[in-house]
């Protein structure tokens, strides 16, 4: 494959893709609060001479427009951070208290304004039009359904989507899962109810604490057992209880139900459907549950696959690009794209050396900042050379 750019054109802007990172890591803001973020990459984009437009409050959609008779590809990047507090100690920690980039959005919003300084300055060699959606609010997912009803896949509309994140679990390097790529996500609501009683006089109530316990038993059952593709169910939230010395009437749990194959999850909640009865019958309280998609799975084009690792194997090492063939657990509301649109999601690794990389949502959560020239060039290429194959 001939290049589009030079390594000379991208080391030339690595220091001002930097800072940003920097900049915007230490000041993160939280899902729809992205208001100096979204200034930020405008000013950014404004400067490149890049049309850009402000959408849904803190969203911002960009394009290098060159003619409607070209295709219009897409580059979406996250900017929100997590209500998680930084515990990490360097000069570009999150000065806002309890809240931090603790996913790589920073990163990313970086590594897409570095593809869109590069592709600017190469516009009249592109063959496409490039629109660059920054999408607030990813980490609660609602960014893409608030872009999306924005007409931010309009004027141009698009024909080809590319998302990307980043993970510090292994070497500098990508993958590309090979079909699907993330799982769908729905949301799990249980209520318990007993009846509560004083402990001096249990046999007058019923305890739901003691029945919630055996819910999440029969949760940890139902989620552990062998399916074709993995899957999980678990509980993240649980509150109960008014008093030490009364048996509780009612528990509440929220949780999250993981899988890729609509006949996994049937199974997974007809699963739990029978054992809540046998629950309820044993210790006399009643289970509600209620179950709500809330995002479906990402399936990769498989041309963009293609086109994706070859261009990858240009960039990294062979070694260093992963076919991947088991998807991941996580969710991305990038999959309301994916539904209108043939797209490719793209996992950047970027482990830091000699110290410990804590995962992503952890407090210390970093990358390795070494990751950005190949990011930039990667997106650059698969940019350009789907374009020609469309």
């Amino acid at each position: 494959m001939n290049k589009i750019v030079t390594s000379d054109e991208i080391t030339a802007i690595l220091p001002e893709i930097v800072a940003i990172r920097r900049d915007l890591h230490t000041y993160p803001e939280l899902s729809f609060q992205e208001f100096e973020t979204s200034e930020k990459i405008v000013k950014f984009l404004s400067q490149l001479n890049i049309d850009n437009q402000v959408v849904g409050k803190t969203g911002v959609v960009a394009t290098i427009f060159n003619s409607s008779a070209f295709p219009t590809i897409a580059l979406r990047a996250e900017m929100d951070a997590l209500p998680i507090q930084d515990d990490k100690t360097c000069d570009y920690a999150s000065k806002y208290p309890g809240v931090m980039h603790a996913c790589g959005h920073d990163g990313i919003v970086a590594i897409a304004l570095g593809v869109a300084k590069i592709l600017q300055q190469k516009s009249s060699l592109l063959k496409c039009n490039v629109k660059f959606l920054f999408e607030p609010a990813e980490e609660i997912g609602e960014g893409a359904r608030a872009l999306i009803g924005a007409d931010a896949l309009s004027n141009p509309v698009v024909d080809r989507m590319i998302i990307f994140h980043l993970a510090n679990s292994e070497p500098l390097g990508m993958e590309i899962q090979e079909k699907v790529s993330t799982a769908e996500i729905c949301s799990l609501d249980l209520h318990v109810t007993g009846y509560s009683s004083h402990w001096g006089e249990v046999e007058k109530g019923s305890d739901a604490i003691h029945a919630a316990s055996e819910t999440i038993c029969a949760i940890k059952k139902c989620s552990s057992q062998k399916r074709e593709m993995p899957s999980v169910i678990g509980i993240g939230t649980i509150n109960g209880g008014v008093k030490n010395n009364i048996m509780a009437d009612s528990v509440d749990m929220t949780g999250t139900l993981r899988t890729f194959l609509p006949k996994d999850r049937e199974e997974m909640i007809r699963c739990l459907g029978q054992d809540f009865q046998k629950i309820e019958k044993k210790t006399n309280t009643q289970i509600k549950m209620a179950v709500e998609m809330r995002t479906p799975p990402i399936f990769n084009d498989p041309d963009l696959v293609k086109t994706g690792i070859e261009i990858g194997q240009n960039v990294f090492k062979k070694s260093r690009v992963i076919l991947g063939r088991t998807p991941y657990l996580a969710g991305d509301n990038a999959a309301f794209y994916f539904e209108q649109i043939k797209g490719v999601r793209i996992v950047f690794f970027a482990a830091q050396e000699s110290i410990i990389n804590y995962p992503l949502h952890n407090s210390r959560f970093d990358f390795n900042e070494s990751i950005f020239p190949y990011a930039i060039e990667t997106l650059c290429e698969l940019i350009c050379h789907i374009a020609v194959e469309k």
